[in-house]
Parts: structure tokens; C-alpha cells; sequence
């Protein structure tokens, strides 16, 4: 199937529709770096054109500190994205006569320390309304504000660059009045040359809880930012381990301290969630608007024996299961999104659990200033994601009965939470609820199409990582907790 529109240009493989839900990190710091300096890089990219593969010149620029601190935040400023782009390649998306060109970037950046990465998208870098001559190469300049990190640990943090998306729109030149044609351009950076950014240096020093900050990085190790993976989860997008979650990093148990049941299989508890996600390819959001219910077995296996490298802590696991009408899923939702940079497109989406949800629980031994327990939760579940029911601008488009991820997309999420000190509880807690964050990655997709393959082009125009999603946990009913809400509440997501 070809979707054509008169004003429209794509490059590459592009989806009729773009719907995903996920679910990740962010844990803010206070105070601030100091010594901000200007680094500029000089890059070149292979970008993709109607006309084949081209050469692109790019430069980056961004407001460094030079030293930063433990629990100090990073905010990179200043930061813009240059780009030179030939004539030639443009092709008809220009046409004869001047233009004016607007259009957004993202660039994917990696934040490397200590041997451990994350990723944090410079996504929203807009191009402010440019007059483009009839002829010679085109340059463009997108500005805009990027995710701030947090280290929480000493040593040098490592900004390095990844791929370019570039979405164009044109009109002619005094032409207020005209339908912008629009051209998306994909970017790989060119091999054979070094991708550094930048580099902050982190000197050693006690690791810090900023003030307002629920749990720091329990770890020790690596930095929580909009793309980090928590660190209690050590498998990788690439090495999965299915229904566990395990200690971070560094940690251990104690001889004869090793997780065992509590007697009972639980507690039983049950508590409804919701929340938003991203969709990063489209540039666009999804609501989960009828909240999922999780059926809980909280503390199934208990240990008070972890030792991490800053603190003492106890293990505790929780299992459970999402049920919708006695299916093990998310309540189906709807999404609209906007394809091709004007057409209205929506899909019902559906989130069904592959094992259980795994939930552990580290209640940390050191207390707060203001004698409030510490905790950190970090969640795991496995979902198939399926579409159906898609329409691009009104249309039907038939994916068929089994248009799903080629595998489950794996979720991580993280809660931290205060209680105690004669205050209510803050954060994240099981009992509690609260607000879960992460990134993930959506998988490609398998068995789209009902006469045709459409695989591909939803693989091409959804799939990819750096998603998040916030998640909202209502608090739990426990029938063996007279004070806990029966029935339980329906949360209010937050943004």
C-alpha cells in the first residue's frame, strides 16, 4: 500500500500509523556545575535522500561545566545543531524559488561513566523559520533545551552522538498562506571518526542525596537521568532475563541471608495504575486513559542481608498480574497521532503480560536527616504489544488479527519513597503508590498485514529506544490491612 499526498515527501521506510506504550527513570538533583565551557564538534553524517545516500556536515555545540559534583545537576545549555545540507539532495521538497524552512531534530546522545552508558535524547531541537536562497546548499540551525543528568558517583561523564532525525517543512518564500511540504531525513553518523561531545569531570567525593531527592542510585554507580536504567535491573536491551529482577550492581547477600518465602505465598493486594507514555518517532503521546488493575502477591521472598556498597538493605519480592475481564493485560486504549506531519492517524492499542510483573523492594538501613525510611522499587514486566483497529485520516487500514511486537517489550520502571518521621509518605512505595518512571524500546513488529506486508513499515516508523513513560500507581487494597483503601482507587495520571 503507497499513501500519497501532493505536499508530502518522505525518505526511507515510513508507518502509516505510530502507537506504542511504554514505561522509565528520572530522579532530579539540586544545586548546580560550574565553570561552563562551549564545546563544538565538527561531524559528518550519511543521510538518506529520495536520491540515495549523502554526505552531511554537522556541527554540535553546547555549555559544558568543566567539574561537576555527585548529586549536582548537569544541564547542558546553549546547545544547537547544525546542519549543511546539499542542494541537490533535496530535490523536489524545494522546488524553483526561495523558501522558508522551518522543522525539528533529534539527535540521540549517550552518557557514558564509569563503563556504564545510558541514553538521553536531544529530542525538540527546533529550527526557527529560515529563508533559503534558489540555489547552493541549505543550512539549517536547531536550538532548543535537552534532559538534564545527574551523576552519583565520581568520575568523568562522557557525552557522545548518535543518530540524526530531521523533520523539514517548507513553504514558498512569502507564501504565509501555502500547505507546508514536509521531508523527514534520517542520519547515521559516518564511521571513522570520533563522536565525543564532551566531558565533565566528576572528582571523588562522597556520594550526596540532594535535598528534595527521594533515594540516590543505590549503586553508587552510573546516573539517573531522563534514559537511564535503573541499576537494579542488570540485564540489557540485548540480554533479558525473564521474571527476575535482581540486586544492583555491587551488592550482595550476606552467607545464610539469601531471599526466602515468607510463609502463605504473600500478601495479597490489589491497586489500579495509569499513566502516559511517548512515542518518540512521531513525536507524540498516548494516554492510558481506563486505569489497569494489578493483582498483587506483595513480600513473597525476604531478606534482610543485602550489603551495598553505600548502605544496608532489605530485599523484599512481589509478584503479581494485570487483569482486564480476567485477561492478564492493560485495558486496550486508543491513541491519535499525527503521520506524514499532518495526517491523523489512530489504532487501538493492546498490552498483554507475558509471565508476572516482578517487583523488588530495597528498604534502606541509613535513614534520612528527618529520621524517614528510604526505599527503592524497581518493577519488571514483560508485554506483547498489539495494534488494531487503525485508521489513517479516517480510512481503514487492515493490519489483520496478529499485527504485534516480534517479542515482548521488556518494561523497567522505578519508584523511590520517604516514609515516617511522623510525615506522609512521599515517592514511590508499594502500599502507596505513587509515581513510577522509565525509558524502554519498542520492539520491531510481526504479522502486520492482511493482504500485504506491512512489517517493515511499522517497524521503520515506531520502533526504536529512549520512550518514556510515567506511570501512576494508585494505593493498594490490602483486605488484611483494615486502614489500606477497599475497593481500591483509581489513580490521576501524572504528566
Amino acid at each position: 500500500m503507497r499513501l500519497k499526498s501532493s505536499r508530502s515527501y518522505r525518505v526511507g521506510q515510513v508507518g502509516a500509523v505510530g502507537v506504542m506504550a511504554l514505561l522509565a527513570g528520572l530522579v532530579p538533583g539540586t544545586g548546580s556545575a560550574s565553570d561552563t565551557r562551549v564545546v563544538e564538534t565538527d561531524l559528518t553524517y550519511t543521510c538518506g535522500f529520495s536520491a540515495g545516500a549523502q554526505p552531511v556536515a554537522v556541527r554540535v555545540a553546547a555549555g559544558l561545566p568543566v567539574t561537576s559534583s555527585a548529586g549536582t545537576v548537569i544541564q547542558p545549555e546553549d546547545v544547537s545543531v547544525s546542519v549543511t545540507l546539499p542542494r541537490a539532495a533535496l530535490g523536489e521538497f524545494l522546488g524553483a524559488g526561495s523558501r522558508q524552512v522551518t522543522g525539528t531534530t533529534q539527535l540521540a546522545t549517550e552518557v557514558t561513566q564509569r563503563g556504564e552508558s545510558t541514553e538521553v535524547p536531544w529530542q525538540d531541537l527546533r529550527i526557527a523559520e529560515t529563508e533559503v536562497a534558489a540555489d547552493g546548499d541549505v543550512s539549517l540551525q536547531a536550538t532548543g533545551e535537552v534532559p538534564t543528568i545527574t551523576p552519583r558517583s565520581s568520575g568523568d561523564i562522557v557525552f557522545t552522538a548518535g543518530q540524526l532525525d530531521l523533520e523539514l517543512s517548507t513553504v514558498p518564500a512569502g507564501d504565509t498562506d501555502g500547505t507546508p511540504t514536509t521531508l523527514p531525513v534520517s542520519c547515521k553518523p559516518a564511521d571513522g571518526q570520533a563522536l565525543e561531545l564532551g566531558t565533565v569531570g566528576v572528582p571523588d567525593g562522597t556520594v550526596e542525596t540532594p535535598p528534595g531527592a527521594t533515594v540516590p542510585d543505590p549503586a553508587g554507580t552510573g546516573i539517573i537521568s531522563p534514559g537511564a536504567r535503573p541499576t537494579a535491573t542488570v540485564a540489557g536491551d540485548d540480554e533479558v532475563v525473564p521474571g527476575k529482577v535482581q540486586p544492583p550492581e555491587g551488592c550482595s547477600f550476606l552467607p545464610g541471608q539469601e531471599p526466602k518465602p515468607s510463609g502463605a505465598g504473600g500478601v495479597p493486594g490489589s491497586g489500579y495504575m495509569a499513566g502516559y507514555s511517548n512515542a518518540n518517532k512521531l513525536n507524540g503521546a498516548m494516554l492510558f486513559k481506563e486505569p489497569g488493575l494489578l493483582d498483587l502477591k506483595m513480600n513473597y521472598l525476604v531478606s534482610s542481608g543485602l550489603m551495598c556498597p553505600e548502605d544496608r538493605a532489605a530485599w523484599l519480592m512481589t509478584k503479581g498480574t494485570l487483569d482486564y475481564h480476567g485477561k492478564p493485560q492493560m485495558p486496550p486504549t486508543e491513541a491519535t497521532f499525527l503521520t506524514f506531519g499532518f495526517m491523523p492517524t489512530t489504532a487501538k492499542v493492546e498490552m498483554m503480560l507475558e509471565g508476572d510483573v516482578d517487583i523488588a523492594t530495597m528498604g534502606w538501613s541509613k535513614k534520612t536527616p528527618e529520621r524517614r525510611a528510604r526505599e527503592t522499587t524497581i518493577t519488571a514486566a514483560d508485554l506483547w504489544v498489539r495494534l488494531y483497529d487503525v485508521k489513517v485520516n479516517g480510512e481503514p487500514l487492515d493490519v489483520g488479527p496478529q499485527c504485534r511486537s516480534a517479542r515482548p517489550m521488556r518494561l523497567q520502571l522505578r519508584g523511590d519513597g520517604l516514609t515516617g518521621g511522623g510525615l506522609p509518605p512521599t515517592g514511590y512505595t508499594v502500599s502507596n503508590g505513587g509515581p513510577l518512571t522509565g525509558y524502554a524500546e519498542i520492539p520491531p513488529f510481526s504479522g502486520c498485514g492482511a493482504t500485504e506486508d506491512l512489517d517493515s513499515l511499522f517497524t521503520a516508523s515506531v520502533s526504536g529506544k529512549g520512550n518514556y513513560v510515567k506511570m501512576t500507581q494508585a494505593p493498594l487494597c490490602v483486605p488484611s490491612n483494615p486502614k489500606s483503601p477497599c475497593p481500591p482507587s483509581k489513580p490521576t495520571p501524572e504528566r
